[in-house]
């Protein structure tokens, strides 16, 4: 059965404590992307209620550093489905406790690939579009998943040139 992208929506808010953080007092990249990939495979399991893998990380930009005793919010919801892949979009803010202002600090695409018990991918619901900015968005994942999948083609004759099966 078909979902929607609010059904499979997640939000999480994270305070940076000094054990998340770098000698200059900012968030490490890495601790960002375990939150952003535990939220995303949240999403993930939401919409297909199956075993997931992560396939890809997309267009991952760090905007702006995210200090120490800032709020982090991040928010992920599904962009784009195949057969058997979800694309999930990642939108991190943080909030300076102190002020309040907040801003866009991290955005990235996710795609997980479902899977049955022996490993082999399986099928996804669609997407129930509901507005324009989700179709624009969907229409923006297809060209990604497009371009995913040829930079996985370029990377598997690489690796077969070197010697390298990739498996």
């Amino acid at each position: 059965m078909d979902k929607t992208v609010k059904e499979s929506e997640a939000e999480l808010s994270r305070l940076v404590l000094p054990e998340d953080t770098n000698m200059f007092n900012n968030l490490y990249g890495g601790r960002l992307l375990e939150w952003m990939d535990n939220i995303a495979s949240i999403t993930a399991f939401k919409h297909c209620r199956k075993k997931i893998v992560t396939g890809s990380i997309d267009n991952l930009f760090f905007l702006s550093p995210i200090k120490l005793s800032f709020i982090v919010h991040i928010r992920s919801f599904i962009t784009y489905v195949t057969r058997s892949t979800m694309e999930i979009e990642i939108d991190v803010s943080s909030e300076d406790l102190t002020t309040g202002e907040k801003q866009l600090t991290t955005k990235a695409f996710f795609t997980y690939v479902a899977i049955d018990d022996n490993g082999k991918p399986s099928e996804v619901p669609g997407l129930i579009l509901s507005n324009d900015e989700e179709k624009k968005r969907f229409d923006n994942g297809l060209l990604r998943h497009e371009n995913r999948l040829k930079s996985l083609k370029e990377t598997k004759e690489s690796l077969k040139q070197n010697g390298n099966t990739g498996k």
